[in-house]
């Protein structure tokens, strides 16, 4: 029994860490990358995640031969997510120099960049609508304006929508009335829409 116990120690503290060390690293080289819960663009997103973003490969090569089965750690929901990534939206990266820059940056980002909280920006309303349309195959709207927000529908990309107001860069759109007639309000992200009209802001 004590042998048995002692292999086991001895596993998970000298052979595992090497090993888990190893695991391939991912970067995100789109603007914006979905991650799917299954390996197809019409399966359900699970999280959208921005250029530079580092993600773990828990497969060990493509599955269908377009995909990644990947986790990364949210910061701000502080759990992992996981999910399929297409292999165009990503890179293979060295882990060693990825830490490297990714402790600089982050020692950069706590000296020059304090932490702006939502209820600080203020809400602009704007006169008339504005017309926006969706520029990315598959686009969240979100119950508030942040990522880690509730997502309340899924939009197509070449929908127009009329946005009334913007928080920081998020826009408040309404959604074109559901089979009941009902109107739903959300926020989506600047990047994933452009300005289809002659207005500003």
């Amino acid at each position: 029994m004590k042998k048995a116990l002692v292999l086991f120690l001895f596993l998970c503290f000298v052979i595992l860490p090497p090993l888990l060390s190893q695991q391939k690293k991912l970067k995100v080289i789109d603007e914006k990358a979905s991650l799917y819960l299954d390996p197809d663009r019409d399966s359900p997103v699970v999280e959208t995640v921005v250029k530079g973003t580092i993600l773990s490969l828990l497969s060990e090569g493509k599955i269908n031969e377009y995909w990644y089965y990947v986790s990364f750690r949210s910061e701000d929901q502080f759990i992992t997510i996981t999910g399929f990534i297409h292999a165009t939206a990503v890179e293979e990266v060295s882990v060693a120099a990825e830490e490297t820059k990714a402790k600089k940056k982050r020692k950069k980002t706590k000296r020059t960049a304090p932490k702006v909280k939502i209820d600080e920006v203020k809400e602009v309303v704007y006169d008339t609508p504005k017309k926006i349309q969706v520029i990315l195959a598959s686009a969240n709207i979100r119950a508030e304006p942040k990522f880690e927000s509730e997502i309340v529908r899924q939009l197509e990309s070449g929908l127009t929508l009329l946005a009334i107001s913007k928080v920081g860069q998020w826009y408040r759109v309404d959604l074109p009335p559901d089979e009941d007639g009902i109107v739903i309000s959300g926020f989506i992200h600047e990047t994933l829409v452009r300005v289809v009209d002659k207005q500003t802001g």
